[in-house]
């Protein structure tokens, strides 16, 4: 009677190979499913902007730190320059350096003629920037940020990344072929 009561309890020990084996599937599929939602999550929050006439941009620099932190994505959109009020972040081109990129909040803004002339700082900064644009020209406010994404896209501009993403793709779909080949068919038992 020992014998059977030690089998009896070995049995509800450990489940059999199939039920774990299910469970590892189930908890991996669970996995996958919670990853691949939350990747499409991020696609969409710097996708659909583009939709609406806004896109993303990464954060360089700590000048608007805390609001804003170096390696954050800001979405912004276009706006006229009169659209604009005290207290908005805008994105606009640097007077002093062509071609660069700025984002800080708008402190004051004027209108002389035809032009907005706009007092702007970051929050982290001490020096405040005059700056004018036409009425007719755009600039940019801020909508939103995704934390901490702008180090993973700024990952993604380096020319090797991309090319050894793909690579792993490529392995990564020939390592599921040969599951898929080497598997048993459904129903057939392994020696």
């Amino acid at each position: 009677m020992n014998a059977a009561a030690g089998l009896a309890s070995a049995r509800t020990e450990a489940p059999p190979l199939p039920r774990r084996l299910s469970r590892t599937r189930a908890g991996l599929r669970f996995t996958g499913y919670t990853l691949a939602g939350i990747v499409a999550g991020i696609a969409l929050a710097l996708a659909l902007p583009f939709a609406f006439d806004a896109r993303p941009l990464a954060v360089l620099s700590g000048s608007m730190e805390p609001t804003l932190d170096t390696g954050d994505v800001t979405v912004v959109k276009r706006i006229a320059p009169l659209d604009a009020r005290p207290g908005d972040i805008v994105t606009f081109r640097d007077p002093h350096r062509s071609g660069r990129l700025v984002t800080h909040r708008v402190r004051a803004m004027e209108l002389r003629g035809s032009q907005v002339v706009f007092t702007t700082r970051g929050d982290a900064n001490n020096v405040s920037e005059h700056w004018q644009v036409s009425t007719g020209d755009r600039i940019s406010r801020v909508l939103y940020r995704i934390p901490d994404l702008g180090h993973l896209l700024m990952l993604f501009r380096s020319s090797r990344v991309p090319a050894i993403l793909f690579g792993l793709a490529l392995c990564l779909l020939l390592v599921l072929e040969l599951v898929g080949i080497w598997r048993p068919a459904h129903g057939e038992e392994r020696a």
